[in-house]
């Protein structure tokens, strides 16, 4: 799964990794734990309520869900 930020919005792609975690059958709380995060911490940025973006945890998404994320300026 490929996904170009340059062509989704934030939203949509937060949107989609919800999907990705949904469909392994997981709830939040149990994919933060598995990626090391807490619950708060992965709740606040999968919701849009970080005030800045954590590329960290970007980057570790896109390996562990298998997404190719995109950014074009």
């Amino acid at each position: 799964m490929s996904f170009n930020t340059g062509t989704y919005s934030s939203t949509k792609l937060l949107e989609e990794i919800k999907e990705l975690i949904k469909d392994e059958n997981l709830t939040q709380e149990q994919f933060a734990d598995e990626i090391g995060y807490s619950r708060k911490a992965f709740n606040r940025f999968i919701n849009g309520k970080n005030a800045k973006t954590d590329f960290d945890l970007i980057v570790l998404l896109c390996k562990r869900l298998g997404i190719k994320a995109i950014i074009i300026e």
